[in-house]
């Protein structure tokens, strides 16, 4: 009896082995897919699920699939590109939806992020993933109260959801203070090393901050103390107006007054417009200058920061350009290299820097994120006057957040 069954199962076996040798071959390159996926070989994974596709190409699952492992490669347009398709086939699909809202999102296209959204939660609630796009959608435009509310939802429905506990740790406190101490030096050929002592509190809350500054300058022989308030107000979700006003030195060094203005607006595919107005009095020399700013932040986490400056001093009026460019590296460490020329009105201003001559600036620095709330930045400028002259400027900050 036992063998007869034996040898009916063999039968069987081989029966289905000679049949269906394809389907045998999908399982195994799913098998291999997925471990592909699980060891984060994304690039042979996207190969396994495209031959997959090759085969089946009505399957929904292989094209989300290469859309989320071509989003995570880095090839957006692709993975929007087979979001699509996925789309085609199953109009109702949340998990297109979201994927394809997530990668919007990356681009900073909110509206059309927002429409795919809106539609993903009227079909499924309470989805984990759905909540988390939404807490996305929301904190990338600086509205941590909404992405606040969004992540509580996900993690209702996902107490371990891994992202949505990383983002939480991103938000914005309602209310916190923050504590910066920093030292600025500069040496120039002939004249003894300056130095610049700082320290500053802000208090920072969810729709802007208002702080205090301190700093006692000693440069080329001349000493003064100057203190001061600055502020920032969000005026709903785009647009940010700042104001900032310092007291005190008085000399032909030191300025009196360095009082500024301005706004900003952030405009739709990651750019920021911006413009400032500020004065700065010496002893017996006044500065107005007119700045604009363009800001560029891309896909991934890096930036580019620009100002455009038109310098007036008694009566002549010179131009001056500051670009920066950021990228973050690593998740507690970000970046800097920039260039800057003409007039300096940006961080120091010296009377010398407003005379006939020019200056090319060349700027590296990095913020390195200590702990969850300390991190430290150093700054380094090498300036090129156009004398033939070299001025080294070094800064070093500590930033706490109490």
């Amino acid at each position: 009896m036992m063998s007869r069954l034996l040898l009916v199962l063999v039968y069987m076996a081989g029966v289905i082995w000679a049949q269906d040798p394809p389907a045998r071959d999908a399982q195994d390159q799913r098998s291999q897919a997925r471990t592909a996926v699980a060891e984060k070989r994304f690039g042979k994974a996207l190969t396994l699920y495209r031959t997959l596709l090759t085969a089946n190409p009505g399957d929904v699952d292989y094209m989300l699939w290469i859309a989320r492992l071509s989003a995570w490669s880095g090839d957006r347009a692709a993975a929007v590109n087979f979001y699509d398709q996925a789309l085609v086939l199953d109009p109702p699909n949340v998990d297109a939806l979201t994927g394809k809202a997530n990668v919007l999102l990356w681009r900073h296209a909110y509206p059309e992020a927002f429409v795919l959204l809106t539609k993903a939660s009227e079909i499924a609630p309470s989805n984990a993933e759905v909540e988390l796009a939404w807490a996305r959608y929301y904190h990338w435009q600086a509205d941590d109260k909404q992405a606040r509310i969004h992540l509580a939802n996900c993690l209702a429905a996902d107490g371990a959801n891994q992202e949505a506990l990383e983002l939480r740790e991103g938000l914005v406190p309602d209310h916190t203070i923050e504590v910066r101490l920093a030292f600025e030096g500069d040496t120039l050929s002939g004249t003894t090393p300056g130095a610049i002592e700082q320290f500053g509190a802000t208090y920072l809350y969810r729709n802007g901050d208002v702080g205090i500054d301190f700093f006692h300058d000693n440069r080329f022989g001349e000493a003064g103390s100057r203190g001061g308030v600055h502020l920032s107000r969000k005026l709903g979700g785009h647009t940010t107006v700042r104001a900032a006003a310092l007291f005190g030195g008085g000399g032909n060094i030191v300025p009196r007054q360095d009082l500024s203005a301005g706004m900003s607006h952030a405009l739709r595919h990651g750019w920021v417009l911006g413009a400032d107005y500020r004065h700065i009095a010496f002893r017996t020399l006044k500065v107005d200058a007119a700045i604009a700013n363009a800001d560029y932040y891309f896909e991934k986490p890096v930036w580019i920061l620009t100002s455009f400056a038109a310098n007036r001093v008694e009566g002549a009026t010179t131009p001056a350009f500051l670009g920066r460019f950021n990228v973050r590296v690593r998740k507690n460490l970000t970046l800097q290299a920039g260039y800057g020329y003409g007039t300096e009105v940006f961080q120091l201003a010296l009377p010398t820097d407003f005379g006939s001559f020019r200056r090319d600036s060349y700027i590296g620095g990095l913020t390195l994120a200590l702990t969850r709330k300390t991190r430290a930045e150093a700054t380094y400028t090498l300036a090129r006057r156009s004398t033939g002259i070299f001025e080294n400027m070094y800064l070093f900050a500590l930033v706490h957040a109490l």
